[in-house]
């Protein structure tokens, strides 16, 4: 299992694809194109980078960090209450989202892989980008997923309804990234 930053169009195309595939089709978290096509983006893909997580050449899971520089903002800081004061200077966060897994990987342990695989990555990134903190929405029992992962994500906020289900923001320290050792049965 291997997680790289999409740097082809395949690449891309894949990640908005699987998008799609899970956040249209399987969750109808969000509405079908109008145009057929079958990828999901929004504005903030203009301002971010594509990860995905590839298992013998197959993509299995991916996500989306939006930079620094947006001059969208964050999804998050746009859309949830949050409590004013937890997060750093804008200039050295990011915001984790659009974050997906395969429904035939959805398994607890190898979500667990998938997670620290993808996280590994994103936080090497981040600590070579100058990002100090990463933001995101999560849902409660995947929030308890990125903690049983060894990611100790802290909601930052209240949970709240957010694109058809109730979330939290949630805020990482990338210093913490490195750092904890939780464990989940």
């Amino acid at each position: 299992v291997e997680c790289r930053q999409a740097s082809t169009e395949a690449d891309r195309l894949a990640i908005l694809q699987q998008r799609y595939d899970i956040f249209v089709e399987e969750y109808n978290f969000l509405l079908p194109n109008e145009d057929g096509k079958r990828i999901e983006s929004d504005e903030y893909d203009e301002y971010s980078l594509l990860f995905g997580v590839w298992e013998q050449n197959s993509l299995i899971a991916s996500c989306r960090l939006v930079l620094p520089d947006s001059p969208l903002g964050f999804p998050t800081l746009n859309t949830m209450n949050v409590e004013p004061g937890i997060l750093q200077d804008g200039s050295s966060t990011a915001e984790i989202s659009r974050i997906t897994i395969a429904s035939g990987h959805r398994l607890f342990k190898k979500s667990i892989t998938i997670l620290q695989v993808m996280q590994e990555e994103l936080c090497r990134f981040a600590s070579d980008s100058g990002i100090h903190q990463l933001i995101g929405v999560v849902e409660p029992a995947f929030l308890r997923l990125l903690n049983c992962s060894s990611l100790p994500y802290h909601p930052f906020g209240p949970l709240q309804q957010h694109i058809g289900a109730k979330r939290y923001p949630v805020v990482l320290s990338v210093q913490e990234c490195s750092t904890s050792t939780q464990e989940c049965s």
